[in-house]
Formats: C-alpha cells, structure tokens, sequence
C-alpha cells in the first residue's frame, strides 16, 4: 500500500462519478428486500427480512474483496484493514426500515420494494433511511481499497437490522461485543450532531370508560410519525347526521344502517417535527368536539386527548421546559386506539439535552392522573451532549464548510440515532439541503424518510460520499480519537 498525504477532490469527484451505475446496482440489490424488523421474533433475530438484506449485504462486501463478519444476525461488519493500530473506526448504519403501511391509509403511489429512478432520486422504503448511508460507507472503503490508501485504524462498515424498532440489535451487540474506538452514524443531517435530546414515552390511558356510543377508534402511522389517518366508528342517534353536515375538507364519512366511520385526512411528518404535519388524530378529535357528537362523559375524555397535542410542548402533562442549546421539549400523541372501553394514546416526547434530572416521570404521571389518565412510561432514555471544542466535532465542522463552501455550526438533534448507545459516537449526515423532490412531485405528506414515496437524490449520496472519504482519511491521522 502507499501512504497517501493529501486527496486530490477532483479525483475522488470523478472516481464517484465513475462509480455511480455500480453504486445504484448495490443499492438496488438491499432496497428490493422487505426489512421491516420484528422484535418479537427471535430466531432469525426480528425475522427473516433483517436476515436477508444483512446476507445480501456482506456478500457484497465479500464481493469486493473486504473482512466480513456476522454477529448473529444482529449486525454485520465489512472491513478495511489498517496496519493493526489499537484504534477503529466505525461506521454505523441500519438496514430495517419502518413498516410501508400499504394498505392501512398509508398509500403509496410507487411501489415499496421495487425502486423506481425518478428526476434524479430514488423511491424506495430504505432509500433515505438508511440503506443509502450504507451502501455509501460501502464505498468510502471500496475508494480507499481501490487506491490502496494505507490506513493505521481499521475502518468497518457495521449494519444493524432492529434501529427502527428499538435497537435491541445494538443492545445484543454492545452485551456481547467490542465497540469501535470512534462511531460515526450518517443516520442524521450534516455538519454533526454535537447531542441528541433525551427521549421520553408513553402511554396514557383513560380511567373512565367510553360510552357505547363508540364502537371503534384508530389513528396509527407508526409510533414515531405524526398520523396522517384516524377514522371512530360511532352508533346513529337521532340527530347524527344532522351534526355531520357540511363536513370541513379533510373529513369524510361511511355512512351505515345503524353507525357511521368519521374519517380524518391528514398528512405525515417524523414526530420530532409535529408542527409540519397535520395530525390527523387531533384534528377527528377537535371535530367531534366543534360539533358536540360525542356525549358529556366523552367529550371530558376526548378534551385532555386534545389538549395533548394543543401545543406539541408537554404543557398539558406538566414537562414543559427548555434550554439554549436545544430549545423546547417536543410532545405528540401519535397513536390513539381503544382497549376494551378504555381511550388509549401513545405519546413520544424528546427533551432538551441539559434536563436529565427532571422528574419526568412524576410530573406527567400527577398531570394524568388529575385529567383522568394513567400513565405506563414505555421509553426513557437519556441526552447525550459533546463539547464543542471536541477534536472529532471541530475536525468534521470544519471539512464539511470546506467541501460544502458554507460556515457550518454543531447542532442538537430532536431524533434518536445509534450514537446515543455507542461510545464515542456522532452522528454525523447524510442529511443536506439539496433541493431535492422538486416541487410538486410528491402529494403533501409523502417523499421523506418514513413517508410513503420515501426517497433520497443520488446527488445527495454522492455528495455524502465526498464528504465522508474526506473525513475518514482526516480521522485516521488524528492520534487519540477519543
């Protein structure tokens, strides 16, 4: 191998250049495999989706001429070799993706699994979340192997199959295994995340019963997605169809013998971002509301529902609170549904990074119970936060204002990344502002990451890849990487 001091960008722009019609073959070749991961199914570990898409991708690697291993079907690893140096790098990515929902009011208007080229970007579950950041490590190494680079630090790909639905693929692997002396997860945005706010869940659940005015109620796009569907199934009284006239745009109704489906359109958007959704729950909510459907004893019930997501602040459970670096804590119900007789909600909240000691927990748990709720915490986790002056924070600042010709600043993240379980981890892109769908290429609603019609521009994969070659080849120089 022969020792590198400097990269050249224009050749690596032109190496990416050559490279892309194979990088889109591999990238087809794990976008076309369903990996929506179960963690109640243990044998493979969340089912044979996660098992497919991890085989199809070491076997690429193996392709390629790089060390694989597979940690039991929990992660796998593709491997650069360095000169044997005690310090790693790693790479994290996730190759589970959230469920497509077709189906369920979750339409898409392209096909799932089948990627389709479109203006520039690709459509597909997977496409931005998170296969696109794998199969761009993937050839971060393949450009280091392809220039026989020497490295002192090994530099692994690593791939999980559980992100989306708890990271217990993470957990298995960090009991059992070695972590990398440095992670970086391009499961974000870009420059890099200096911290990720702390998480806090629930579910809340209604001490009175719902009367037997309602037969049926839903509202589920995923528990970490503004839903953009609720429909309640209500019994016809005298007077039923009379409150249900002149019904707002995003209402619809099925109208039946003896009831009738109330049906609310919204559109979804990633729940740490409530406020650019319309949350379809809340609004059949404050409907039934404006026109006095419901009975009294449920309209006490359905009040507190809605004044849940009035704010998207915790103000209704008494969490409200903030801070300069990350700003306000974010709360959404996203999920609603019926247990027996009982109103259901699921909530997520993410809380600013320097509140770790505040009662979460106490505070909403009282704030429920005095509106009629118990509350069952189903996530708590805490914040993560870096100094600013980190040496991995400022070196990757400052290569991504150099490449992207901007003045780049650390930010606090409201989501959750691997980073969060890792040590010495950051999360750092692939997201860019690439003006990318173009305008009216999608229906309101759909093209993000979780979104039906998920996709990503392949000018924004190649760019990440620009940027990270860069940023390992500057990350194997530095002599303590922690």
């Amino acid at each position: 191998m022969e020792i590198n001091k400097k990269l050249d960008r224009q050749e690596v722009e032109t190496w990416i250049e050559d490279k892309t019609p194979e990088l889109l073959k591999d990238f087809w070749d794990i976008l076309q495999i369903r990996s929506v991961a179960d963690p109640e199914i243990k044998e493979p570990p969340f089912g044979m989706g996660g098992k497919m898409v991890l085989d199809q991708m070491l076997k690429i690697g193996n392709a390629y001429g790089f060390e694989t291993c597979n940690y039991d079907n929990y992660v796998g690893r593709i491997t650069y070799k360095g000169s044997g140096e005690k310090d790693d790098i790693g790479i994290w990515c996730h190759l589970d993706v959230v469920d497509d929902k077709n189906g369920k009011g979750y339409d898409w208007e392209y096909p799932p699994y089948k990627p389709t080229l479109k203006n520039g970007g690709v459509i597909a579950r997977g496409a931005q979340d998170n296969k696109s950041s794998a199969i761009m490590a993937l050839y971060v190494l393949r450009y280091f192997k392809d220039h026989n680079i020497a490295v002192d630090k090994d530099i692994s790909l690593y791939c999980g199959t559980c992100e989306e639905q708890g990271m217990f693929d993470l957990d298995y692997f960090t009991e059992n295994y070695p972590c990398p002396s440095l992670s970086l997860v391009p499961d974000a945005g870009f420059p890099i995340c200096q911290g990720e706010r702390g998480s806090f869940n629930g579910e809340l659940t209604s001490l009175k019963d719902l009367s037997d005015k309602i037969i049926d109620l839903h509202s589920d796009s995923g528990l970490y997605m503004v839903p953009d569907n609720a429909f309640i199934v209500i019994k016809k009284a005298q007077n039923t169809m009379e409150l249900l006239q002149r019904l707002p745009e995003r209402v619809s109704l099925q109208e039946e013998e003896d009831k009738v489906t109330i049906y609310y359109h919204g559109e979804s958007i990633h729940a740490a971002n409530p406020s650019k959704g319309i949350n379809a729950f809340y609004g059949l909510v404050s409907f039934l509301l404006e026109r006095k459907i419901l009975t009294e004893e449920d309209e006490n019930i359905f009040r507190f529902a809605k004044k849940i997501n009035d704010d998207f602040r915790g103000s209704a459970l008494q969490i409200s609170c903030e801070d300069e670096l990350s700003g306000p804590l974010v709360l959404v119900a996203t999920q609603a549904g019926m247990n027996g007789t009982k109103l259901v909600m699921n909530f997520i909240s993410k809380y600013p990074v320097t509140k770790n000691e505040m009662d979460f927990e106490g505070l909403a748990a009282s704030a429920a119970e005095k509106n009629g709720f118990t509350l069952k915490v189903t996530r708590s986790s805490k914040a993560i936060i870096y100094p600013s002056d980190h040496p991995v924070i400022e070196l990757l600042t400052n290569i991504y204002s150099k490449i992207s010709g901007e003045e780049a600043k650390p930010y606090i993240m409201s989501g959750g990344t691997y980073a969060r379980k890792l040590p010495n981890a950051f999360a750092y892109g692939t997201g860019l502002a690439d003006q990318w769908p173009p305008r009216g290429m999608f229906p309101p609603g759909h093209g993000d990451y979780h979104q039906p019609d998920e996709s990503i521009s392949i000018k924004r994969i190649r760019k990440a890849l620009l940027i990270y070659i860069f940023s390992i080849f500057e990350l194997d120089k530095l002599k303590e990487l922690k």
